[in-house]
């Protein structure tokens, strides 16, 4: 099959937001919260400082290129000395930097793939014969974690969770549950084309995991930092989720047909999310990047998820925790992918903390209709059909049951989801809403 072969200014043009192409050598501060500030590179990653009376702790430390000019905004900004860097994954842009910080006496952690993918020296031919070059030894980890690792520094919680096989195979995702602040690495590209390092093990299964981590974990009032580009929201991560889908399965379906990739890219896959990716330049790249993932990569066991008309690809936006409450209860839904594409969902309903009532809820896919299944406690399965779907909302009817006939979910703006229940009542049809709002999935 046919290549493309990008010049490496391309690669970098790629990961880089839009609008900040040509403003590579700048760097701006943007105050989250009180000690708490991102230091935005665009074209080399951005790198979240958590500063308090125990030092400054860095999310991301920048290219050897450009860390000193990091370096000058934490000192304009009066941050006291670097004691902690954080490294999301092994690329060059986030973690050359750490060897000025490391100099200084900084503890650098990193998942314990870092230092394997940060020694290698390889050439990828394959992806414009990409130079892969060792780190210098002084940009290493001192401390690596495997799975997950929690601090407390300056008086915030940090949890830093490891989502294997996604941007590459050593990503960490960095989360301040009490500011309401995750630093979720390049498995967000925000305003840019998203990159997989094949190479290094990432895979479209695990960006998808990685993204739906940060949906479960984030509510209307997250700030949510990219490793590039502006710090975004719940609901810009929910649209980049739908455009990374979106596109790798357009891309998909003409690789399973045998078609080349100079067809693939005659078909504009990508059209549809030029606002979110850029250049047609930029959408032909992010095709041919795709292109060779999904043919010489990804696992036939994905397959049922890049199929389209799939319950994830439908109903995106169910995706996450969503939290009401009614007569001074709680109810809580919580919605996953499951590995053929359906949608896994959990229901319950808490009185002073206790659960009280619990539901399991899958939504499928017969053909073109999609069924959800009910299986509350105590109580008999029921199945309810929806044959059409829009793309804010989705309305499932059995007129054979007794309560509910029609169960029904409503997209509302940006961080909202309307549910409703209905039937036969006293005095015509009976409806009982739920006003739902995105919340962080309880006991995470």
């Amino acid at each position: 099959m046919p290549r493309v072969a990008p010049t490496a200014a391309l690669f970098a043009c790629l990961v880089t937001p839009v609008a900040a192409q040509q403003d590579v050598m700048t760097m701006r501060a943007e105050a989250l919260a009180p000690g708490l500030t991102v230091i935005s590179g665009f074209a080399n990653g951005n790198i979240l400082v958590l500063s308090g009376p125990e030092g400054s702790l860095l999310v991301d430390a920048q290219s050897a290129r450009r860390v000193g000019l990091a370096d000058s905004v934490l000192a304009s900004l009066g941050a006291p000395p670097v004691r902690w860097v954080l490294n999301t994954h092994y690329h060059g842009d986030h973690v050359e930097g750490n060897t000025v910080f490391r100099g200084r006496g900084a503890e650098v952690i990193g998942q314990e793939r870092l230092p394997v993918q940060m020694a290698k020296d390889t050439t990828i031919t394959s992806w414009h014969d990409w130079h892969r070059e060792p780190a210098a030894p002084g940009a290493f980890p001192t401390r690596t974690f495997r799975d997950s690792l929690t601090l407390r520094v300056n008086g915030q919680r940090i949890v830093v969770t490891h989502i294997p096989a996604a941007h590459t195979d050593g990503d960490a995702i960095v989360w301040l549950p009490d500011a309401n602040v995750i630093h979720i690495g390049d498995l967000f590209e925000h305003q840019a084309p998203p990159f997989i390092d094949w190479w290094a093990g990432g895979r479209l299964e695990g960006m998808l995991a990685g993204v739906d981590w940060g949906l479960a974990h984030s509510d209307s009032a997250t700030r949510i930092v990219p490793g590039h580009g502006p710090v975004g929201t719940r609901a810009e991560l929910l649209r980049y989720r739908e455009m990374l889908l979106g596109v790798s399965s357009a891309v998909a379906s003409q690789v399973y047909a045998g078609t080349t990739l100079t067809q693939t890219q005659a078909a504009q896959p990508a059209a549809r999310w030029q606002p979110l990716l850029g250049s047609q330049r930029r959408m032909d790249e992010l095709v041919a990047l795709l292109y060779l993932g999904i043919e010489e990569f990804e696992p036939a066991s994905f397959r049922p998820r890049l199929q389209p008309g799939t319950p994830e690809a439908r109903l995106p936006w169910l995706l996450g925790c969503w939290q009401t409450t009614r007569r001074g209860n709680t109810i809580e839904e919580r919605w996953t992918v499951a590995p053929d594409g359906s949608l896994a969902g959990r229901g319950r309903t808490l009185r002073d903390g206790a659960v009280v009532d619990s539901e399991v809820v899958t939504i499928t896919a017969r053909g073109d209709t999609l069924v959800y299944t009910a299986n509350p406690a105590g109580h008999a399965q029921a199945l309810f059909l929806a044959p059409t779907t829009t793309d804010s909302s989705v309305n499932f009817s059995n007129p054979a049951h007794d309560f509910p006939t029609r169960v029904s979910y409503r997209r509302l703006g940006a961080m909202g989801l309307t549910a409703e229940i209905a039937g036969p009542g006293a005095a015509g049809e009976r409806v009982i809403p739920f006003p739902y709002a995105a919340a962080v999935c309880a006991g995470e």
